[in-house]
């Protein structure tokens, strides 16, 4: 025989689940909004809707000599050795191999 509820049960079982979404939702915006990772996210997000974002590419030699240079907007992959980019404002995709004694710096430009 099952056993009804009474109206202060439904009440405190509401509740309940009330504080326990509520609960749920603040550690979601958390970790979206105060975290290093939730950062990272947004950017990625941020990036993908605005079909990049601008920023300024710059590839060194050895010796600390610019080598390649490039400002707009961009939307860049990184691996097996090389970092890709399309921009944004002529559809042409870009790709710069990274050799050993090469450093690339990537700047977010506001």
């Amino acid at each position: 025989m099952e056993k009804k509820m009474t109206p202060t049960q439904k009440k405190k079982m509401l509740f309940g689940t009330l504080v326990a979404v509520a609960m749920i939702a603040a550690l979601i915006l958390f970790i979206i909004f105060g975290t290093a990772g939730g950062k990272r996210w947004q950017k990625n997000l941020q990036s993908s809707v605005n079909n990049g974002l601008n920023r300024e590419i710059l590839v060194y030699n050895a010796d600390g000599s610019v080598i390649y240079e490039e400002t707009g907007k961009f939307d860049i992959n990184y691996g097996d050795g090389r970092i890709e980019y399309i921009d944004a404002d002529t559809g042409l995709k870009t790709n710069i191999y990274i050799g050993y004694n090469a450093t690339v710096i990537v700047n977010e430009l506001e």
